[in-house]
């Protein structure tokens, strides 16, 4: 009898409604805070209403990882219908989303969490890999073997250009704020692999506009040995013509065979605020 295998994701692993159904990936909500009451990311909040609540009370939502209670309902679910579930968890070096799924997933003999060792859309691309990896008929076993040795591969600049609520969350000191509105400073971050946590990158200076462009030709400059397959473009609230310049950009520099464009999701709009552009790709082995 053929194993039924279905992949799940925390709601942290940037998706889009469109590749979400496409590849039928089940959804943990995070948790978000505002106004003293807590509601379900996608479910009930979205990265709109963080920005709005931030413009309304001058104040950051705050987002949490699901709790065990609640992955254990998740993956109860699943179980039940007769699913190996393999679910992909936000970093362990930022949440608590990967212990609290570990934790629930101890119940059960099929129910696999992974580390995913990172966040947003490139998340999302490990998510989209695996689920590859099902459409082929390949294993639970193949597939969280490979998915692990995608992960240590996995590459996420972020280049942000209103640094308000990294301020307001603690990741930069006032003195750095003040320099940054001042000279019109870009700060740009990635993804430590070795632990998962966000670290600080290069700084460059100007319009977000131009700065960009260099942002997406140094990144891809940069990269050495890029599997081609799949590429995220990722963003907190960017116009889509911003967008599609952005594709259009490396598209010139880099000969990926799909580019995707995807909202970034509450929990990353909650650090980041609007106007954040995100790259992701992965190397090859």
């Amino acid at each position: 009898m053929d194993e039924k295998i279905i992949i799940t994701c925390d709601s942290a692993m940037d998706l889009s409604p469109e590749l979400i159904k496409e590849y039928n990936i089940k959804v943990l909500p995070m948790v978000v805070k505002m106004d003293g009451e807590e509601f379900l990311d996608i479910e009930e909040v979205s990265p709109d209403d963080i920005l709005s609540y931030h413009d309304r009370t001058d104040d950051l939502a705050v987002t949490s990882a699901p709790s065990m209670q609640q992955a254990f309902r998740f993956f109860t679910r699943f179980v039940h219908m007769g699913y190996t579930v393999i679910h992909f968890a936000l970093s362990s070096g930022l949440s608590s989303a990967y212990a609290n799924a570990l934790a629930a997933a101890e119940s059960f003999q099929k129910v696999h969490v992974i580390d995913s060792k990172t966040a947003s859309v490139a998340g999302g691309l490990l998510v989209i890999a695996a689920a590859e990896m099902l459409k082929d008929g390949k294993t639970a076993e193949q597939i969280i073997a490979e998915s692990k040795e995608i992960i240590p591969r996995l590459q996420e600049p972020f280049l942000v250009d209103e640094i308000e609520f990294l301020y307001k969350g603690g990741r930069i000191s006032a003195f750095s704020n003040f320099v940054a509105g001042l000279f019109n400073v870009k700060p740009s971050l990635y993804v430590e692999q070795s632990d998962g946590t966000l670290k600080p990158g290069k700084r460059y200076m100007g319009k977000f506009e131009s700065v960009s462009s260099k942002f997406i030709r140094e990144s891809m400059a940069n990269a050495k040995n890029m599997d081609k397959r799949r590429l995220v473009i990722g963003h907190t609230g960017l116009s889509n013509d911003f967008l599609e310049s952005c594709k259009s950009e490396l598209q010139q520099v880099s000969d990926f065979e799909k580019i995707y464009i995807i909202r970034a999701g509450s929990t990353i709009t909650s650090h980041l605020g609007k106007s954040a552009l995100i790259l992701a790709w992965y190397n090859k082995k």
